[in-house]
């Protein structure tokens, strides 16, 4: 599939504010890519489709996720909004030809994180965050950060989603809760 046809196609399965969206993370992902030595078209593809799932009611998420074989779990359907990562991962293998993988885990990962994070993940899931329509108490820390150290604002990013979670009272993804710990081993061990 060309990327025209991809864009085509992602249009016309997007709310347009969520294609403007994924433009954004695209062009932010591209960014942070050349900055930290990633391969930008990989960040370019990731970025793209990263929410490609994103629009399905929650019904035809679930029906697609059998569909394809995802296994979720039983914290997982408490968290609805995270459905779209994995099953976007699929979908994007599926129906957009996709099939290297680590741009495959990366879109998977975008909404958790997880332990050992590659480069790719960490600057998805942090351009998600960042990319310009996005406007929220403390996204300007967080993009002067991403510009200087990728560890640093994937744990600031990954604190702020803890907290907005708590401050919800919302449940927490195991995911999410490895992807800190494991940062954190890892920042201390260097």
């Amino acid at each position: 599939m060309t990327e025209k046809e991809m864009k085509e196609k992602l249009k016309s399965v997007l709310k347009p504010k969520r294609y403007i969206h994924s433009l954004g993370v695209c062009d932010t992902a591209v960014k942070l890519a050349k900055q930290f030595g990633v391969d930008k078209e990989k960040a370019y593809l990731a970025g793209l489709l990263h929410d490609c799932a994103k629009c399905f009611e929650h019904e035809k998420q679930l029906e697609l996720c059998k569909e394809y074989g995802i296994e979720l779990s039983g914290i997982t359907l408490e968290c609805p909004a995270v459905i779209h990562a994995p099953l976007g991962a699929a979908v994007a293998r599926a129906e957009y030809g996709i099939d290297d993988e680590e741009i495959l885990q990366s879109i998977a990962l975008h909404t958790t994180g997880g332990c050992n994070m590659t480069k790719l993940d960490k600057i998805i899931y942090i351009a998600d965050m960042i990319e310009p329509s996005r406007d929220y108490k403390g996204v300007d820390g967080l993009r002067k950060e991403a510009g200087k150290d990728l560890d640093s604002a994937m744990l600031t990013a990954l604190q702020s989603t803890l907290k907005f979670n708590i401050k919800k009272g919302s449940i927490i993804h195991p995911d999410t809760i490895d992807a800190w710990n494991d940062l954190l081993i890892h920042k201390e061990s260097d």
